[in-house]
């Protein structure tokens, strides 16, 4: 009997081994099956624009296996999005050949009319074609730099006056009229691309606010310099600090910290990992040094570059109120989940950078919380604010946090909800919503086509910019924007680090470092005396990517 129980314990555990990689075979064929699937439909050209919803790049990245690698699975989504935009572009081409023949068609009555009117006129025909040249050419330049039109448009109309007036002025105002009616028609009837362009046109003021500023900082500086030279050596302290508070006490001018003027700690830090640390990870002490990347090649507006004295008359602001009119009267009826979500990250974006512009800079929760308040934009006719835009739009009723109820804004939340609200939720819209602070994520303009995979970008390189591993402590260390809303993503402390490491890739030093930090740890510690939190930074800041 002992002999024949001996024979029958190998022979369970061979059958449970076989069966064990049987089921593992089985896992593979599933996966490469599923892959199979993916690519059969992702090269099916004739079924993209049956089924687009069925092949966009969010369902493919979450039903591509996980043994993949991330970048992999980005490969295989753009695969299927280059399929959609091949047919998009060639309906586009279709409807733009018809829209060019009608365009042909009514130019050529326009001028047979002009030339039966003034036939004793010759020059005037010939200003009118330079005028169209000109013109023409102008918008093309517009549309490939992504410049504002506005600003160049007075130069253009004055080359234009210089040559012989055209024969018929009242015509030509009309042909304006309507041109810009019909501009302003197509931005209405194009939500998404209007919500993309604002927020392009924001970054410009940004952009060109903070290149303003270092304008003025150089031109401080030697004058400071020159200042040195004159006085004697005996002062201690930098001039160029204290005029800068001065200045900045003054005339609502905050230089105290520009980027050409960096702390030692900046610099040091920066100098220690050959990048710009916007979250200052690697000033932290035993913080690992790692790549951080995209984030490091980004733009950090602080408020030392926010003063708005003499930029009231810029083109960019009149463009920016014309843009902000035409989405008044945006239709939203008929949006695609992803058109919804798309449009609405933007226009939170825009509506919190407006406000900004208007209001001032948040320093502190309360300031926070008021802005939020009181920047509010006139959207198809409803005025919202943006706690309206995060809290009943794009969250679901169960996520909605309590500083909401303190909402100014008078508006019905299920009226609301039901005319604007997403059909599911969309965790990861947390690391797209730039409170412009420096604990938020970096600032991005989303597409409608393809804003799944950038909010998965987002995440990921918000995580990649803002975890910190210790080396000496064995200590994790994560951001306070992603553990006060830690039941997004997980239900407790424990799982939340689980999750954070499925996220990162494989290959990323990052992942293996936490990966060595928990298996250190073992059983040893809790986790709670594992993870510590980075506290919620307050101070102005915007990433913008150039």
């Amino acid at each position: 009997f002992q002999l024949q129980s001996r024979r029958t314990v190998p022979a369970r555990r061979l059958r449970q081994r076989l069966e064990q990689e049987v089921s593992e075979l089985k896992k593979q064929l599933r996966n490469e099956e599923a892959v199979h699937d993916i690519l059969n439909r992702a090269l099916q050209h004739s079924n993209t624009t049956k089924s687009s919803s069925s092949l966009s790049s969010p369902s493919v990245l979450h039903n591509i296996p996980a043994f993949i690698p991330h970048k992999a699975k980005e490969l295989l989504a753009e695969l299927v999005l280059v399929e959609e935009e091949i047919a998009r572009l060639e309906t586009q081409i279709r409807s733009m050949k018809k829209a060019a023949a009608t365009t042909t068609t009514q130019n050529a009555i326009n001028l047979t009319h002009d030339d039966t009117v003034n036939a004793n006129v010759n020059s005037g025909g010939s200003a009118a074609g330079d005028h169209a040249n000109i013109k023409s050419m102008f918008f093309i330049s517009q549309a490939i730099n992504g410049l504002d039109t506005s600003r160049h448009h007075h130069p253009l109309m004055t080359i234009v006056s210089n040559k012989p007036p055209t024969p018929s002025p009242k015509l030509n105002s009309l042909d304006d009229t309507s041109s810009s009616s019909n501009k302003k028609k197509k931005m209405v009837q194009q939500p998404n691309k209007l919500s993309e362009r604002i927020v392009k046109c924001l970054i410009c003021i940004f952009i060109r606010l903070l290149r303003s500023s270092r304008v003025a900082d150089l031109q401080l500086q030697q004058q400071d310099n020159n200042n040195n030279n004159a006085s004697s050596r005996s002062s201690s302290s930098s001039p160029s600090l204290t005029r800068q508070h001065q200045g900045g006490g003054g005339g609502g001018s905050f230089r105290i910290d520009t980027s050409l003027v960096m702390n030692k700690q900046q610099q040091q830090q920066d100098c220690r990992s050959g990048q710009q640390d916007h979250y200052g990870i690697f000033a932290i002490p035993d913080s690992i040094v790692r790549d951080i990347g995209p984030y490091k090649n980004l733009v950090s507006f602080t408020s030392s570059a926010f003063d708005l004295r003499g930029f009231s008359t810029s083109p960019l602001l009149t463009k920016l109120r014309g843009m902000l009119e035409a989405l008044q009267h945006v239709d939203l009826r008929f949006l695609t989940h992803h058109q919804k979500l798309a449009f609405w990250l933007n226009i939170y974006n825009t509506c919190i950078m407006h406000g900004i512009l208007h209001n001032g800079l948040p320093s502190n929760p309360e300031k926070l919380l008021a802005l939020k308040n009181k920047a509010t934009l006139n959207v198809s006719g409803q005025k919202l604010n943006a706690l309206v835009i995060e809290n009943f739009i794009l969250r679901q009723p169960s996520s909605v946090k309590e500083e909401f109820w303190k909402c100014e804004v008078d508006v019905e939340e299920q009226q609301v909800r039901s005319r604007y609200g997403l059909n599911s939720s969309e965790p990861n819209i947390l690391f797209a919503l730039c409170c412009g602070n420096r604990s938020s994520p970096a600032l991005r303009i989303y597409k409608a086509d393809r804003v799944m995979m950038d909010l998965e970008k987002a995440k990921l390189e918000y995580l990649q910019a803002s975890l910190v591993v210790t080396s000496t402590r064995r200590r994790l260390m994560i951001p306070s924007l992603i553990h006060s809303n830690m039941h997004d993503f997980a239900k407790d402390l424990d799982s939340l680090v689980r999750w954070i490491c499925d996220q990162l890739p494989t290959s990323w030093s990052l992942r293996k470092s936490m990966v060595d930090c928990l298996r250190w740890s073992g059983h040893r510690l809790n986790i709670h005396h594992l993870v510590d939190v980075i506290p919620y930074d307050y101070d102005f800041q915007y990433l913008l990517p150039m």
